[in-house]
């Protein structure tokens, strides 16, 4: 036979507040393993809910208990109070049915001095349906006061949840709003401009997002139907949409409402778009400079041909653009990129190195302190509480104090959550970037790389692209423009300096190592200044040349 004293221990801290109050899970350990101990009950395992865990792990925790004790013929089930096990009548019916399966199964509610069981009195099984209408009744008015704070925020015009891919949050006078993120918010815009033109689809726009490296908040590719998702999403033009209701939004808008309402009128629309026959390199990478709509390319006598949809007539200003015109273009924009002498590139690089090892430092020191600032408050909380509950302050002072020390931590935790903790990830993108700027126009001529590929070149280093009066204009985004002058004033130094060298009499000097580290001498102080983010080259060249590697020969290979 076998023993029925076999029993499982569950704790729970379901709030911070609960916690403060003396619910902790070391406390409530301590109070049922005694329990157990003096009522003969062996322990056999112990599940233990923090206040951490999601609502989807709670669940999946008290599943997991439920089917361990109805699987190992375990009779007791020991908690601190009924509020502990449960607050909603499904969990309540689901503890019910395995009490009803054995009569010698039993349910220990030890502060409540409740023990239930299947013959148990109508006493006891009426005064455990009362600690559950007011468990239930906590949480339904949790939820009523939660809500009341979601329709305040909503009132103010801000989303009361996580906002969609394209916005970051942001703590502006102590308060977290939305704003655009600069990262990724440009190609969310354009993913709304593209879709509208002729013979996009979700599923080419989807192409264009993955290509311009917009991911989930996990960090996963989107799927499809996400981009679906996304060109449905209200919140773009400035409208949030939250539980059934629509409210004004403060953040500000990606699109206007119309080219929302245009998007819409073609996602609903029966008419199915044309097939793309053509994979044109330049495709979505060009916009009209009269009415702003992307050059569309097509195929006439053996030669690709762009123009916008004419639909306004100084578009008809424009000719017909010849796809191997616009790539000239484009070659020698990529072409201004590249600087005279690869060293002084590496030597940035290096830098760059330096610097994230400096600053990382100095960030990682800032979140320690902030850290131990934090714990020291908290520490204080409680020793102010253990002071209330020893009478040596009163109830007044004590939420005085206990309301400072919140407001104080809640500063803290705001300056630790809008802290760099990204600074190894930009000083990566800024050497790719830095990098991809000497290596560009040869993979753009690369046979071995995809059209995707020479896009996402041409979307990472180009802000605009616009073909107005006939001439191609483009605007390189901020740091590339900073290192497309760099380049610039370094070619004119260098071909000075080389004049000088065909007027002045040739030695052995002028060759060689000596003639690179000539070069950087020169060149060095040009590119002190160089600014990406808050990132700054402005040190002194101090290593020897022939340290460098030559590594800007060939191009880097890229995803196909």
């Amino acid at each position: 036979m076998k023993p029925k004293n076999t029993a499982v221990i569950l704790a729970r801290v379901s709030s911070k507040s609960q916690e403060d109050e003396g619910y902790s899970l070391d406390s409530q350990l301590k109070l049922l393993q005694g329990y157990c101990q003096t009522n003969d009950l062996r322990v056999v395992k112990v599940y233990k809910i923090a206040e951490t865990a999601s609502k989807e792990k709670s669940r999946k925790i008290f599943s997991e208990l439920l089917s361990f004790i109805a699987k190992n013929d375990i009779y007791n089930l020991a908690v601190e109070k009924t509020d502990r096990l449960t607050r909603n009548l499904r969990d309540a019916v689901a503890i019910d049915d395995w009490l009803q399966a054995d009569k010698d199964r039993a349910l220990h509610a030890v502060k409540e001095n409740l023990r239930l069981h299947k013959e148990a009195k109508s006493d006891v099984k009426f005064m455990w349906n009362i600690h559950l209408a007011v468990a239930k009744k906590y949480t339904d008015n949790l939820r009523e006061e939660a809500m009341k704070g979601w329709a305040e925020k909503l009132a103010q015009g801000w989303m009361p949840s996580r906002p969609p891919i394209g916005y970051m949050t942001a703590v502006q006078s102590g308060k977290r709003i939305h704003v655009p993120d600069p990262k990724t918010s440009r190609y969310i815009r354009k993913a709304f401009e593209l879709y509208v033109q002729g013979g996009e689809s979700v599923a080419s726009i989807w192409a264009f997002l993955q290509q311009s490296g917009i991911t989930s908040y996990n960090g996963r590719p989107l799927a499809e139907s996400a981009v679906h998702m996304l060109l449905q999403n209200t919140y773009y033009m400035g409208v949030i949409t939250f539980n059934g209701g629509t409210y004004p939004g403060a953040h500000q808008p990606l699109i206007s409402k119309e080219l929302f309402t245009a998007v819409q009128a073609k996602l609903h629309s029966k008419r199915p778009d044309k097939r793309r026959r053509l994979d044109a390199l330049l495709r979505n990478m060009m916009t009209c400079g009269y009415c702003d709509k992307v050059i569309t390319w097509e195929k006439q006598k053996g030669h690709l041909y762009g123009a916008c949809q004419r639909d306004l007539t100084d578009c008809k200003i424009n000719k017909y653009l010849r796809e191997e015109l616009a790539h000239e273009t484009m070659l020698d924009r990529l072409g201004n990129l590249i600087s005279p002498s690869q060293s002084v590139v590496e030597w940035l690089v290096k830098h760059l190195e330096d610097e994230f090892k400096n600053k990382n430092d100095s960030v990682e020191e800032h979140r320690r302190s902030i850290k131990a600032r934090i714990a020291r408050l908290e520490k204080m909380d409680e020793v102010l509480y253990d002071d209330k509950l020893a009478g040596d302050i009163t109830r007044e002072r004590y939420e005085t104090k206990h309301t400072d020390i919140k407001k104080q931590l809640q500063e803290l935790q705001d300056e630790l959550l809008v802290t760099d903790t990204t600074l190894q990830q930009k000083h990566e993108e800024a050497i790719d970037l830095i990098r991809l700027t000497q290596t560009a126009r040869a993979e753009y001529l690369s046979n071995d790389l995809s059209n995707d590929a020479k896009r996402a070149i041409l979307t990472e280093l180009f802000d605009s692209v616009v073909y107005k009066d006939n001439t191609i204009s483009v605007t390189y985004s901020f740091f590339v423009q900073a290192i497309a002058e760099k380049s610039q004033k370094s070619r004119e130094i260098i071909e000075e300096q080389n004049m000088l060298n065909r007027t002045g009499k040739k030695d052995s000097k002028n060759g060689g190592e000596n003639v690179e580290k000539l070069q950087l001498d020169l060149l060095c102080p040009v590119w002190q200044g160089l600014e990406i983010g808050n990132i700054t080259f402005s040190e002194e060249l101090d290593f020897d040349v022939s340290e460098l590697d030559p590594i800007y020969n060939e191009p880097n290979e890229r995803a196909k």
